[in-house]
């Protein structure tokens, strides 16, 4: 559900937002955490990785017809994963059915070659340099209350101002 910055709902439901069927680590009991951490570590190799997703597959060594499912929110690095990266992981059920693997606590433990990689500092930098204004960026949002007493959002579209250069 979004909100203006007054706070006010621009969604005309409550319910238009579902959970996702992924847990993320800072969502996980702690139950679900200790079994994690006490489980056997296996290697691996990115299969590939979507940054703007936030998820990609890892090719365990143990079974290479295999692909696990890594979550952005699981990477214990500093770097983005990239396709041939060799990294190493703990498997846990996905949920909410469990009847899926999926990688934890994945740690990168040799970069692919040739490949450039950035951390995820510069990632976030650079999609703020190149990121597509979003709607609240373009919008001012105004909240009246009109004479028969409905509330009445106006949307405002926002003027960045002009750089003169002489």
């Amino acid at each position: 559900m979004s909100r203006s910055p007054s706070g006010v709902s621009l969604s005309p439901r409550s319910s238009d937002h579902l959970p996702h069927p992924i847990i993320p680590r800072r969502e996980r009991t702690l139950s679900q955490c200790e079994r994690a951490l006490q489980s056997p570590s296996y290697e691996g190799t990115i299969e590939e990785f979507c940054r703007e997703k936030g998820h990609g597959y890892i090719r365990p060594k143990d079974n290479p017809s295999q692909v696990i499912f890594a979550h952005v929110s699981d990477i214990d690095d500093d770097y983005v994963p990239k396709k041939g990266d060799i990294v190493s992981f703990k498997k846990m059920l996905m949920p909410p059915k469990n009847e899926k693997v999926m990688a934890v606590h994945i740690k990168l433990l040799h970069l692919a070659e040739g490949v450039k990689h950035e951390s995820w500092e510069e990632a976030v930098e650079h999609d703020m340099e190149t990121r597509r204004p979003s709607r609240h960026d373009c919008l001012s949002v105004t909240n009246e209350t009109a004479s028969n007493g409905d509330h009445v959002h106006h949307a405002i579209p926002h003027v960045s101002p002009a750089t003169h250069v002489d």
